[in-house]
């Protein structure tokens, strides 16, 4: 009876074991799985860390199946996720890039503890997804949900803040909120200057380029010209002489001389930038026509009118082939070839009022009607009617623009003192001469605070006025601003 006992005893004690042995045979077997996917995310890591995104993309999603059964509330799937969606987003797939960084959101919500620099890299490369969709929105949401994050976090590295900063700004400038724009990129800038890895610097480098472009926006060259040359001098040394980064500030600095009467100096710039674009542009790009533009300019202060003409012409067709008929950067070079048009005496003015009109429809469908980029086609076109004898347009269209250059460069700005200007030589003209009077009045005081004191546009806002005042039979207050209108052309 006891050997039966005993056997029996043996039995169980051998089918026990049996399944202990088979559960770890089944743990060893899965640690072995588990060893060949971690493997496999190490390389696709490497890949997408190389910037083979391909690559990347293809092994992130052999390996997902099984990250979503093994690890679906891990940091390894998070971190997976967030990869292969901004893989999808750097090869412009943006409809497969959005959910998936969307789950990677999700997947973020529910580690424990929580990985909040895991989160705001997903919350950003979300974000760069609908900006590059134009998305600005949405793009918006994103970028200041991560901005939270890292301002939550003491101590933190300040990469990933500087990089919402930096785009949130970029968003503002693109909206026409430029005081916005430049409080967010001055932030931007403090942010990653302290930062030396190579990528840091680049985004250094494009803030400063983006602030330059801001306070270009509100015609403050010289500073404009500091931050050009600041991110140059970071743009050559890690991206190289002749990246697009370089041609890019290489004419932001050119249009910055040109605006400053350096026409010599501008030209060489945008040359050079012309011939960075003409080796690197890729389909769709359209900073050839861009320099085009400003090209065009120069030869226009130059006094060069034909070949002026011939450079706008030539950006339209690059801009038209690159990007379509109705895209937002074909209306500058419009906008350009209507004031030649308008402004030299050698061309038919009525060639200008179609090509500006039909930039306006551009900007209010691309940028909206309130965009300060639609203004300045609005104050353009305001002076195209008042030369056409159209006085009741050129003042409807002066005082449309006005409202968006106060909002956008305030109120106080040049922008504002040429609609002023615009609006009020209309009014003179339909006989509104209380009117005229106090929009030339304030035009001039915005210049006369804003501007040297010799300067040629004082002398156009005194005339303006002192012809309101001889309209109405002032000649006292008139004789002045005409002595002082001509003082200063005289030394000019």
């Amino acid at each position: 009876m006891r050997r039966y006992v005993l056997l029996g005893i043996l039995i169980i004690t051998a089918g026990w074991g049996g399944r202990v042995l088979f559960k770890r045979h089944r743990e060893a077997e899965q640690r072995q799985r588990e060893a060949v996917w971690w493997q496999a995310y190490q390389h696709a890591t490497q890949m997408f860390y190389q910037g083979d995104y391909g690559t990347a993309e293809k092994i992130f999603t052999d390996i997902l199946p099984n990250a979503e059964k093994w690890y679906p509330k891990d940091r390894r799937l998070g971190e997976l996720l967030s990869m292969l969606g901004t893989s999808y987003r750097e090869e412009h797939k943006y409809e497969q890039a959005e959910p998936v960084l969307k789950r990677a959101l999700e997947v973020y919500e529910t580690i424990s503890p929580s990985d909040s620099l895991g989160k705001e890299h997903a919350e950003l490369n979300l974000a760069g997804v609908y900006l590059d969709r134009e998305d600005y929105a949405s793009a918006e949401r994103y970028f200041s949900d991560a901005l939270s994050i890292s301002e939550r976090t003491p101590g933190g590295p300040k990469y990933e803040g500087g990089i919402a900063l930096l785009n949130l700004g970029f968003i503002r400038m693109m909206q026409g909120h430029y005081m916005e724009a430049e409080q967010l990129l001055n932030r931007s800038v403090e942010a990653l200057a302290s930062d030396s890895t190579p990528w840091a610097q680049r985004d250094l480098a494009n803030a400063r380029y983006r602030l330059g472009g801001v306070y270009a926006m509100g015609n403050r060259y010289g500073e404009a010209r500091q931050q050009f040359l600041k991110a140059l001098e970071i743009q050559e040394k890690v991206s190289g002489p002749n990246s697009r980064e370089v041609g890019r500030t290489l004419q932001g600095l050119g249009q910055s001389y040109q605006a400053e009467g350096n026409t010599s100096k501008a030209t060489e710039l945008l040359n050079r930038a012309q011939e960075i674009a003409r080796r690197s542009a890729a389909p769709g790009d359209n900073s050839r026509a861009d320099i085009l533009v400003d090209l065009g300019e120069a030869a226009q202060d130059q006094r060069k009118y034909a070949e002026a003409e011939a450079l706008y012409k030539r950006a339209i067709d690059v801009y038209e082939k690159a990007a379509g008929p109705e895209h937002s950067d074909l209306a500058r070079a419009l906008v350009y070839l209507g004031c030649l048009y308008r402004d030299e005496e050698q061309f038919d003015i009525t060639k200008a009022g179609p090509l500006m009109e039909r930039a306006l429809t551009i900007r209010e469908k691309t940028l909206g009607p309130d965009h300060p980029s639609t203004a300045n086609v609005l104050s353009n076109l305001s002076l195209v009617y008042f030369y056409e004898h159209k006085f009741a347009e050129a003042e409807q269209f002066g005082k449309r623009a006005l409202p968006i250059d106060e909002r956008a460069f305030g109120p106080e700005s040049s922008e504002v003192a040429t609609d002023l200007n615009r609006i009020g030589i209309a009014q003179r003209d339909l006989k509104k001469l209380s009117q005229a009077e106090t929009s030339l009045k304030r035009a001039l005081m915005i210049r006369e605070k804003n501007l040297p004191s010799n300067h040629p546009w004082i002398a156009v806002s005194l005339e303006n006025l002192a012809s309101v005042y001889l309209v109405k039979g002032e000649y006292g207050k008139a004789a002045p601003l005409i002595k002082r209108a001509q003082a200063i052309r005289l030394h000019s």
